[in-house]
């Protein structure tokens, strides 16, 4: 790909912000145990994430379950007032294996929204991680024009229904660039804390993925979560990458926008 203002790689700064919700889609009880992990992402790791994002002068994309909007709508705000895109994630972080139930979610996330911040959602990153035979015409009916749900190549491609190429950019993620894979202990017991990894440690891993993709001129695209990564070390450990591949040639963009431009470079017309 060529990507904007001589960019060696482009690289998505994007957060799901699933609050309490990771627990309700399992239908886990929320106990005194689980409800401050839960609270904490929200509350206490978006305001710092937000205060880095603006110190970079960098767009970042947020998945926000229905959900997590329905009861932080100051801070799904101040998202949108900052310039962020939000991208749809599920109401209480699960997808439905019916159409009609995935349906009827999408258009309640899109609505509450759209009355929060006046965006559009134009973006899919399913829980699960993964679509179904409906989901390709059904995004195409909501006028999306991106998925980030497979783990199948280092770079941007489009989607194909019924064997013709569709306006559909899919901008893969991977567990490596997912900080659950090394902080997943505040989904445990907290006797789990024994696989805690320095956020150096991880940051390194991002960082060497980071040169390889970009000597091939790939795209990165985090799977970032406030309640891990918004614990202040882990920040810290997160601005000094941030800088560095500011430094190397990175194109800093949202999924939106690297979609946009992805499509614009096979042609299509993109009015969203």
């Amino acid at each position: 790909m060529n990507w904007p203002n001589s960019g060696r790689i482009a690289v998505m700064m994007a957060f799901d912000l699933d609050g309490e919700s990771l627990w309700e889609a399992n239908h886990t009880p929320i106990d005194t145990l689980n409800a401050p992990r839960g609270s904490y992402g929200p509350i206490q790791g978006m305001p710092r994430i937000l205060n880095l994002l603006d110190k970079h002068g960098i767009p970042a994309t947020f998945f926000v379950p229905g959900i997590t909007a329905e009861r932080y709508p100051e801070v799904v705000r101040e998202i949108g007032r900052c310039g962020h895109e939000i991208g749809y994630h599920g109401y209480i972080h699960e997808t439905s294996v019916h159409r009609e139930v995935e349906h009827r979610d999408m258009l309640r996330a899109e609505e509450l929204i759209l009355d929060l911040t006046g965006q559009r959602l134009v973006g899919h990153r399913g829980p699960d991680g993964g679509l179904f035979d409906y989901s390709l015409p059904l995004l195409l009916n909501h006028g999306y024009i991106y998925s980030s749900n497979y783990r199948n190549s280092d770079g941007p491609y489009l989607h194909r229904l019924d064997g013709r190429e569709v306006p559909l950019v899919e901008l893969p993620k991977d567990s490596i660039f997912d900080d659950t894979v090394y902080d997943m202990y505040v989904d445990r017991d907290y006797q789990s804390a024994a696989f805690l990894r320095s956020a150096r440690d991880f940051c390194q891993v991002w960082r060497d993925e980071f040169d390889a993709l970009a000597e091939e001129g790939r795209m990165l695209n985090f799977v970032l979560h406030p309640q891990f990564i918004g614990r202040a070390s882990r920040l810290n450990a997160l601005s000094d990458l941030i800088a560095y591949m500011k430094d190397n040639g990175a194109w800093f963009a949202t999924n939106a926008d690297t979609a946009r431009h992805v499509l614009r470079q096979r042609g299509y017309e993109v009015t969203v």
